[in-house]
């Protein structure tokens, strides 16, 4: 698949395993790999970066331009503009060289490099690859609807975004959304809503299910789900050591426990 792909992982400050293995990435692969850091900030505690593109953008740059307002006002991180926001200014303004893009953040755990491989390898012909693509249904104005009604009109879809695949496509979307309304909006819902409002391709595929708001994840999921990212796992310096526990549990005859929801249990059994 002779597409130009990058992998960025997004965080508000940067952690010392986000760059670890954002270095094993970029060596490992042909992809390109970026880290996006929200807080404006001296990069010198981590050492060599080599291979990975830091990307930090001012705040007013990004208000200025209108790639703001990804996260809600009423949301626990009660800023505006976030590293959603930088990432999208960046490939949207800065670099719209690449064709495909896998975005983490910084709490998903990824098992090991061939992962993000394998996600690429089968659905890197995709638009949009998503945890879900549920289609809005009814009025109610609960969740962040609110924030959004205003801003562009129905059918709404919306699915977590903490891991996901995205398409030249989908940011040409966004950027003729920011062109006519000078805002972008929640995240969770725009990738999905411009995606299926501009008839691109979406697949919600077992290998992104993982990607819950709250969710207890443990070796058992992670020999169960062997394609699949997790989120969340807070602890990031430790994903290496998780790592490390996958492979070494694998070289003996232990079975894993199936305590997989529901939900994830059926799609693999279909």
């Amino acid at each position: 698949m002779n597409k130009k792909t990058a992998v960025v992982f997004l965080t508000k400050s940067p952690h010392k395993g986000t760059f670890d293995f954002a270095k094993k990435v970029a060596a490992d692969t042909e992809f390109k790999v970026f880290v996006v850091i929200d807080e404006w900030l001296v990069l010198d505690e981590f050492g060599e970066t080599e291979g990975v593109t830091q990307i930090q953008i001012p705040d007013d740059i990004c208000l200025s331009s209108g790639y703001h307002s990804t996260m809600t006002k009423d949301s626990v991180l009660n800023k505006n503009p976030i590293a959603w926001d930088k990432f999208v200014y960046y490939f949207c303004k800065i670099d719209t060289s690449f064709d495909f893009l896998w975005v983490f953040e910084d709490d998903v755990f990824v098992p090991s490099v061939d992962t993000i491989v394998n996600l690429h390898t089968k659905y890197g012909g995709y638009d949009l690859v998503t945890p879900n693509n549920f289609k809005r249904e009814g009025n109610a104005m609960d969740w962040h609807w609110k924030h959004v009604i205003d801003k562009i009109d129905p059918p709404y879809y919306f699915s977590m975004v903490c891991a996901m695949g995205i398409s030249k496509s989908v940011l040409k979307a966004i950027t003729g959304f920011v062109e006519a309304k000078n805002t972008l909006f929640f995240n969770e819902i725009m990738f999905n809503t411009l995606a299926m409002q501009n008839n691109l391709n979406v697949i919600a595929p077992l290998e992104l299910k993982s990607i819950v708001w709250l969710g207890t994840w443990g070796i058992d999921e992670w020999l169960l789900l062997p394609n699949n990212v997790f989120h969340p796992l807070k602890d990031i310096d430790d994903h290496e050591a998780y790592r490390s526990t996958i492979e070494s549990v694998r070289l003996t005859n232990y079975l894993p426990k199936n305590k997989l929801p529901l939900f994830i249990k059926d799609l693999m059994n279909d």
